[in-house]
């Protein structure tokens, strides 16, 4: 009897130094210094949500300062060095735990969280296939790790189809002498390799930044997007994306996620966690389609004026394939079997086609109710919205938003 007394005594003992260890760190504000001057706001909104559930003070002055804090001490840093050596040193001698949000540079050996950079590539390559395309480029930034892992992403899932991939000119060459950039020289450079390619392209870009260098480039050249050149870009930086004259295709780099993840593993750290050996990888949350790449890719002129007619018309009750016939200069049957030939579909299966990916990318990016959506998608009501896509996804319009539904 003594011995279970005693045990028990033990057992509260060790109970309370948690609870007091648990109270004590919720109790602390701990003071986290954000290296972060030359990147995504995504990371910012990842690492503030964290820092709000954890009591965390964030120091924010390099965000706005772009100067580096010599004789701040914390807690703890949390950094995207780039090419900024003096604040590379900085982060190599800080004595705080930290960790960096990218592998741009293996150089400094700190405890990193990283985007899948080839399964960006993967998924903007799946996203012209499925489209149809023949004619491939990638359009890089600069010459570092994330370039060549989105590259080698998108270029290995093109091989595995028979396709190729063409190099545009970067925009950007990093080395140790500083480079400076002669923009109008760089687009008649980007104009003139972009007009040299067979049409209808296919162009995937390292970023949102370069996808709209790059529509600049092909407006230069006379060249229309997305009928002759489709674009693609990676972060989906909506501001960006939306503010360019053709609204840009992109794949979501989960930036927020990086930069939560970044901070969960800092806390571990700063608990005395040994640094992990591999960084910890966080894949991309699919692809937001807007104009850009709003096509389907076929030679034959009369075909692709259908296609056209139907992506710009899909939202209306009344379209009909008589209506699409209409506005080309074939015959029905002419049409239809040139439809089918290019396309590999007849014409009213590809405004189903087109309607249940929009209705997707509303469930997946907006919280409108499904009769909203029927409205605005074309479904004459929704009902009918219901059975189609039952009926082509196997599943309900509820169901896919529960399971594909983007933060």
């Amino acid at each position: 009897m003594r011995i279970k007394c005693t045990i028990l005594r033990i057992l509260n003992k060790v109970r309370n130094v948690r609870i007091n260890n648990k109270s004590s760190k919720l109790n602390k504000k701990r003071n986290i210094l954000l290296a972060l001057t030359t990147t995504h706001h995504g990371f910012y909104r990842g690492v503030a949500r964290y820092a709000r559930k954890h009591n965390w003070h964030l120091v924010t002055d390099m965000l706005y300062a772009a100067t580096i804090p010599y004789g701040w001490h914390g807690d703890g840093i949390i950094s995207h060095v780039g090419y900024w050596e003096e604040l590379a040193d900085f982060i190599r001698l800080a004595s705080e735990p930290k960790v960096e949000l990218t592998n741009v540079r293996p150089d400094i050996d700190v405890p990193h969280v990283e985007g899948d950079n080839q399964k960006i590539g993967e998924i903007a390559a799946q996203h012209f296939i499925e489209r149809g395309y023949k004619n491939y480029a990638w359009a890089p930034f600069t010459n570092d790790i994330i370039n060549h892992h989105r590259y080698a992403g998108f270029h290995t899932t093109l091989k595995s189809h028979g396709f190729n991939c063409a190099l545009l000119p970067p925009q950007h060459l990093f080395s140790e002498i500083p480079s400076h950039l002669d923009w109008s020289g760089h687009l008649r450079k980007l104009s003139k390799s972009i007009s040299k390619l067979p049409k209808p392209l296919a162009v995937f870009c390292y970023n949102d930044c370069v996808a709209a260098n790059v529509l600049h480039a092909c407006q230069e050249a006379d060249l229309i997007v997305p009928n002759e050149v489709a674009l693609i870009g990676a972060d989906n930086d909506e501001l960006l994306c939306e503010a360019v004259t053709i609204p840009l295709t992109s794949v979501i780099h989960d930036l927020e996620g990086i930069g939560y993840q970044g901070a969960m593993l800092l806390d571990r750290l700063m608990d005395g966690e040994a640094s992990p050996t591999l960084p910890i990888m966080v894949p991309p949350k699919g692809i937001v389609v807007r104009q850009s790449s709003d096509m389907v890719a076929v030679d034959n002129p009369q075909v692709a004026h259908a296609l056209r007619y139907i992506w710009d018309n899909y939202m209306n009750k009344e379209l009909t394939v008589d209506k699409i016939v209409a506005a080309t200069k074939l015959s029905r049957r002419t049409l239809e079997i040139a439809f089918r030939h290019n396309v590999g579909r007849t014409i009213n299966e590809e405004i189903i086609r087109i309607r249940l990916e929009k209705v997707k990318d509303m469930l997946k990016e907006t919280d409108m109710n499904v009769i909203d959506i029927s409205a605005a998608t074309g479904f004459t009501r929704p009902n009918h919205l219901f059975r189609t896509f039952r009926k082509h996804l196997n599943t309900s319009p509820r169901n896919y938003r529960l399971q594909n539904k983007v933060d």
